[in-house]
């Protein structure tokens, strides 16, 4: 689905990853489970695009159900993929920290349900390695088709960022910001549960890092995109606090 003019958003259900096309050539953000790669790779045909059109992944952060098939993308498209620093070792291993709450507290939650199904069933029970990872840094404008600008944002994961193609005016959070919590069912923004986080606290506080940013189009891993404008969307996610 387009979101924006060159802007589309990609989604089998649970996780959000973004295709942004700019004269003829595509950055992936994000790249959705293991088991998304035909839906990937059928939507950039339907797109008028081939695979070694695909010129980079920007990776928000070193989860499963966001590195997905990168590593395939970067064997078979030839695509150069990106993570922050702090979470390269985690993609290049395929191994994350512990989080800091418990996943027992969300059984009596449906939405916990039907995220754990649907991601085990599309491959995310694990993380695939990727073989060669590339860093970006926090505030690097990064050499890819749309020339977005990296905010790392800290605390779901040690290297988890948002990506903001300040030309297009579109923030995209990966998870340092959903508008649907994947494992309570709430709806509007907020930072991830604690379940899935490494460090609940800090990704509170790094919504700081968000502040001041102006962008038109909010676009979340997890969830509807958000039009509201960030800092509304940052008041609401403090407000609404952990789960």
């Amino acid at each position: 689905m387009q979101v924006s003019e060159g802007i589309h958003r990609l989604t089998q259900g649970v996780t959000n990853f973004y295709l942004i096309e700019e004269s003829g050539k595509y950055t992936l953000v994000d790249a959705g489970t293991p088991g998304d790669w035909a839906f990937f790779s059928r939507s950039l045909a339907g797109l008028g695009g081939k695979l070694a059109d695909l010129d980079a992944v920007l990776l928000t952060h070193a989860h499963s159900d966001h590195t997905g098939f990168a590593e395939r993308a970067r064997a078979e498209a030839g695509s150069r993929v990106w993570i922050h620093a702090a979470d390269q070792q985690a993609a290049r291993t395929g191994k994350a920290g512990k989080n800091d709450g418990k996943i027992a507290s969300y059984l009596l939650r449906a939405a916990f349900y039907r995220t754990t199904f649907s991601l085990l069933r599309r491959g995310a029970g694990r993380m695939i390695p990727i073989a060669e990872v590339s860093a970006f840094a926090d505030g690097e404008q990064i050499d890819v088709p749309g020339r977005p600008r990296a905010v790392h944002a800290p605390g779901h994961t040690p290297g988890s960022a948002a990506i903001l193609f300040e030309r297009r005016r579109a923030l995209l959070t990966g998870d340092v910001m959903a508008t649907e919590n994947p494992l309570t069912g709430r709806v509007g923004p907020q930072i991830m549960p604690s379940g899935l986080n490494l460090d609940t606290d800090r990704a509170l506080a790094s919504l700081n890092a968000l502040r001041g940013i102006d962008a038109d189009l909010l676009l979340p891993g997890h969830g509807d995109p958000w039009t509201q404008g960030v800092a509304e969307a940052v008041q609401k996610a403090r407000a609404a606090g952990p789960s």
